[in-house]
């Protein structure tokens, strides 16, 4: 039998299965890196990121917020600036500033540091600002024990020297403090004349009580004689007011002076440092302000004040520094026995001046009933009331303040 050659392998024999060779499994790490190399090449979802509108988002709002803080501040720094420059800052002590030197009582009226004296022909300067007379020299700081109190400095006075004051020429009540009387037979007109700022020249005090016992005494506490002259001017008959030093609208550039009561104190700072002013005064009856352009055009100081002169029993007279007062409101509501200076005597303390005043405030007398005049302790009023009052018999009769003041009406 032929045996045939093959030509591609062994010749398989016929009636028989032949099995295939068994291929070889590709190994498992080819099988990763093939998917591997999938992953690399793209074929796989890339992971979702963040979308960068979101940051820009945030960014644009943080910026705004700061763009709006800055323009805030700016504009609150501008209103400081505005406010500052417009209202000047008290300093630490009530006193840190000296007060003008003292000038004779002949001299021309003397003015405060800055200020251009009034020319003389000026009688009625405007209202828009007062007058200031000085004649206040050398006030010594006292200062309180550390921690007793916040009251600011307490500064004492030298013998024998003045204090300053303030004036309005012409500010007016408004509306007339009292309506015309019915004219008897029996009628006759009353003034008062309140000598302010006593406590500073006991020769003085004593010659105007010589006068008219019926004239009436407003006293300074912590002035250098005031607790003195209280005494002895109350046993002689005469009345006894305190002259309360209150702040003005000059303050710090002029100063009330020891006893002071400022806008800045707390409601208990204030209430303690009145009770302590009339505690300085004995006798007083009732009380006038000193100064006090600012203060007595607060309503909530003036409320506080009264409600310890209405414990103590105490009247008010308004020494009309201020067109704006509240005194007559706050005195209605407390129920306080009030009234309120008609007229200033001695804005310049000329003998010839001070006589036409008086007689400028008799004829308020009898168109309103009665009327007060506010001088001070010159000289020139001495020599003017010496000559004026012997004169008033007839015409008006000269009563203590306390008989001219009474509850407002509403």
């Amino acid at each position: 039998m032929a045996q045939t050659k093959s030509t591609g392998g062994t010749k398989k024999s016929p009636g028989k299965k032949t099995k295939a060779p068994p291929q070889k499994k590709a190994p498992k790490t080819a099988k990763k890196t093939s998917a591997r190399t999938k992953k690399k090449s793209g074929t796989k979802k890339p992971a979702k990121k963040k979308s960068p509108g979101f940051f820009h988002e945030v960014k644009k709002t943080v910026l705004g917020i700061a763009i709006l803080v800055s323009v805030c501040l700016t504009a609150a720094m501008l209103v400081d600036i505005f406010i500052q420059a417009g209202r000047p800052v008290a300093p630490k002590s009530q006193m840190d500033r000296k007060v003008a030197p003292e000038a004779h009582p002949q001299d021309p009226v003397p003015v405060p540091p800055r200020q251009k004296p009034l020319p003389r022909k000026t009688k009625h300067p405007s209202t828009d600002e007062p007058k200031l007379i000085s004649k206040a020299k050398g006030l010594k700081e006292k200062s309180h024990a550390p921690g007793k109190s916040s009251i600011p400095k307490t500064p004492v006075p030298k013998e024998g020297s003045d204090i300053v004051y303030e004036v309005y020429d012409d500010v007016t009540p408004t509306p007339p403090k009292k309506a015309v009387r019915p004219q008897k037979d029996n009628f006759v007109p009353r003034i008062a004349i309140i000598i302010d700022d006593i406590g500073y020249n006991k020769e003085l005090a004593m010659g105007l009580l010589n006068i008219n016992k019926n004239i009436t005494f407003a006293i300074l506490p912590f002035s250098p004689s005031g607790t003195q002259l209280a005494r002895s001017l109350s046993a002689k008959g005469a009345e006894v007011m305190l002259h309360l030093p209150m702040e003005p609208t000059q303050y710090p550039k002029v100063n009330p002076g020891p006893g002071a009561l400022l806008s800045s104190m707390s409601p208990d700072e204030l209430l303690t440092q009145l009770r302590k002013d009339i505690h300085a005064v004995p006798g007083t009856v009732g009380a006038n302000n000193h100064m006090g352009s600012r203060l007595t055009a607060d309503s909530d100081k003036m409320n506080q004040i009264f409600t310890v002169l209405k414990q103590n029993n105490m009247f008010f007279v308004d020494s009309r520094t201020s067109a704006e007062s509240k005194g007559e409101q706050s005195a209605r509501m407390f129920q306080l026995k009030f009234s309120h200076r008609d007229v200033f005597l001695d804005n310049f303390q000329n003998v010839e001046y001070i006589s036409g005043q008086i007689k400028k405030l008799i004829k308020q007398a009898k168109d309103h009933g009665s009327a007060i005049g506010i001088g001070h302790p010159h000289q020139a009023t001495l020599d003017a009331l010496k000559r004026e009052i012997p004169k008033l018999k007839g015409k008006v009769r000269l009563v203590p303040a306390s008989r001219l003041v009474e509850v407002p009406k509403s």
